[in-house]
């Protein structure tokens, strides 16, 4: 009896420490208290996660891929599921695709089959990629591999990423995949997902420099309207996403009138344009020979940009009439060499120079800016100067001076971003194949937290990479045409804990604030309503010496990240090089107030700006301590109409 007891008590203890880790695959050591682990996004147990995949809803079911599994009911609890992918002769890497809900047998695999079509890619990049696809009959469980694979192979090297859906106007299904070298986005159909036709191709808008992936073609609701618009979305590698919203036909995706005049020709950009070159060099001196009509610059806007040769021992520079300054910030893209004063474009004032950028060693123009609210009023002139001999990123180029009182010092290509941050990429959404719940005009989008520039040097021992939260996407009509607004999830609510509140703050200085986190995991809503012009924002992560610092100033309306001082891993000179920077956003005040939403998580924050019109998405990596949160004011007082905040628990305990 007594031994029998004993075997009971043990048997007890057993199934509880066991029901503590069975929400997803039990780990053999409690991964989910490490250093920086996320709390509230999903990434599964161990390895690595990129790109999201196979992102369908059926039977009731949220399905995430990556080619790992993860099921979820509600978007915010996870189970992660056993590896899928069966079948291959594993001389191939399994690269970003979708998934598939066949409904009504068009492939031949069974009704409801899953089918999962994806980059089929060999190591080395010496073989074409091909997308290929393997199916499942068990509701995602496992998927093995067609054995007449390839499905669609164009023989070229880079071709990835396929996105496929069913439209119902004509009964086909359509891909949108990636040429990404060639910055192209081809659209095929096929009846039965075995055999695919060619359609279209996109190209040659937006920020057209570096890789072009991850593709995705959707619908989505204009606010306030019983309109919808197709999107179109593309990861800008290493770590961003562009959009172009328009009209797709079934065949042809064709942007917008207004985003189209907007991204080629700079139409609707705030502020007066000074030049744009189009008209050539009529208004500019030029002395020496440098500036000629060679370009090698992309992303340009129009037709002509103002670019010197580079040529060798070939040097000039280009003078503009005088002005006066009339605005706060003078706004210009700029490519070219990094040579602070032999390539570069400078504002003279009495014969000075007062202000000076330079390139960035490359020959894609990005959006710069200068400050020159302490110049109004004042006569200066412009000059763009080539006098490096060398001729290697020995240019210059310039396109598009605009004078504005919104400074667009993103240093981005002229696109239309969907997350100013530097970790958020390769977002794709949900496609709904269940026919018996509707989500109406809903559309749920999540994207991965990384960034390739140093996604392998993170300081994380669990694995690396993690998804972002889920969104919620909408349109919004403004001066350059469609833009998209963006949400968290509503159900991400039923994390809260206790609310803290404040209301009617008056911060001068530094101040922290009274809601002190036991871990860097929670949700904080702030809205700040300027009465003068100085400065102001919060610092997150704050400890032992550290901090993040999110600064708004009213005058030039940007909002800037800081992360210079943020992260306690400092051991490896490479990333902190890579990671350590500033990053800036344009950012207009509505109503007179500036309202943050912001999502922190162990290593990540995402800060959902004015109800979703501008993102922010960043990692960091701070110390356990770094839990301090304060709100600033830079040489005035700032007031603070409302403040709330609320710890969020863990989603890898459904009980908590």
């Amino acid at each position: 009896m007594k031994n029998r007891f004993a075997i009971k008590v043990c048997l007890l203890l057993l199934s509880f420490l066991t029901a503590r880790h069975t929400y997803g695959q039990a780990p053999k050591v409690l991964v989910t208290d490490q250093k920086y682990y996320p709390q509230y996004h999903f990434r599964p147990q161990s390895g690595w996660i990129g790109d999201p995949d196979g992102l369908v809803f059926t039977n009731d079911t949220f399905h995430l891929f990556w080619w790992g599994h993860a099921i979820s009911k509600d978007l915010v609890y996870w189970k992660e599921q056993p590896y899928p992918m069966k079948g291959s002769d594993r001389s191939f890497s399994y690269f970003s695709g979708s998934v598939v809900v066949d409904t009504a047998n068009t492939s031949g695999f069974g009704k409801q089959s899953m089918i999962a079509v994806f980059t089929r890619h060999y190591p080395g990049d010496t073989l074409p990629e091909a997308q290929v696809i393997s199916v499942s009959t068990n509701e995602g469980q496992t998927f093995n591999y067609y054995q007449n694979n390839p499905v669609l192979d164009i023989k070229k090297i880079f071709f990835r990423d396929p996105q496929v859906f069913w439209h119902p106007q004509d009964r086909l299904w359509k891909m949108v995949v990636s040429v990404p070298n060639v910055q192209e986005i081809q659209i095929y159909e096929s009846k039965d997902l075995k055999t695919w036709k060619y359609c279209s191709s996109f190209q040659g808008l937006g920020a057209k420099n570096s890789f072009w992936e991850c593709p995705d073609l959707f619908e989505l609701p204009v606010a306030g309207t019983k309109m919808k618009k197709w999107v179109m979305l593309i990861g800008r590698g290493p770590n961003r996403v562009q959009y172009f919203v328009g009209n797709f036909d079934g065949k042809t995706f064709t942007p917008d009138h207004e985003t189209n005049n907007y991204l080629k020709d700079g139409i609707g950009i705030r502020g007066k344009v000074f030049e744009d070159f189009e008209s050539g060099l009529t208004r500019w001196k030029q002395e020496g020979k440098a500036f000629v009509d060679t370009i090698t610059s992309v992303d340009f806007l129009g037709n002509a940009l103002a670019a010197s040769s580079g040529k060798q021992g070939t040097m000039g520079k280009l003078i503009s009439i005088p002005f006066k300054v009339s605005s706060n910030a003078i706004n210009f893209l700029l490519a070219g060499g990094k040579h602070p004063d032999s390539t570069c474009i400078n504002l003279l004032w009495n014969g000075k120079v007062v202000r000076s950028t330079t390139g960035d060693n490359t020959n894609v123009l990005k959006w710069n800016g200068w400050d020159v609210r302490d110049l109004k009023g004042k006569i200066v002139s412009l000059e763009i100067v080539d006098r490096h001999p060398a001729a290697k990123m020995g240019n210059i180029a310039v396109d598009h001076i605009v004078f504005s009182d919104a400074l667009m010092n993103s240093q981005l290509e002229h696109a239309n971003w969907l997350d100013y941050g530097p970790d958020y990429y390769a977002t794709r959404t949900w496609r709904n194949y269940d026919l018996k719940r509707s989500f109406g005009d809903t559309v749920f989008a999540i994207g991965w937290m990384g960034n390739w520039d140093y996604a392998n040097k993170v300081p994380t021992k669990w694995g690396k990479g993690f998804q972002s939260l889920p969104r919620i996407m909408s349109l919004k009509h403004g001066s350059t045409g469609y833009q998209i607004v963006q949400h968290p999830l509503p159900a991400l609510s039923k994390l809260r804990g206790a609310q803290f509140s404040k209301n009617d703050l008056k911060i001068n200085g530094t101040k922290a604030i009274a809601f002190q986190p036991k871990k860097n995991s929670y949700e904080l809503e702030v809205a700040f309503k300027p009465t003068d012009q100085h400065p102001f924002g919060l610092n997150l992560f704050v400890g032992e010496g550290r901090k993040m610092i999110f600064r708004y100033d009213p005058v030039v309306s940007q909002l800037t990240i800081n992360r210079l001082n943020a992260t306690d891993y400092r051991s490896d000179t490479s990333f902190t090089r890579l990671f350590a920077k500033k990053y800036n956003a344009p950012l207009t005040l509505e109503k007179g107030m500036l309202k943050l939403r912001i999502f922190v998580d162990q290593s990540s924050v995402e800060v959902f700006c004015n109800d979703g019109s501008i993102v922010l998405s960043t990692t960091n990596f701070p110390s356990q301590v770094q839990t301090g949160i304060e709100l600033f004011s830079e040489g005035g007082v700032i007031n603070v109409p409302m403040l709330k905040a609320w710890p969020l628990k863990t989603i890898h305990n459904p009980n908590n």
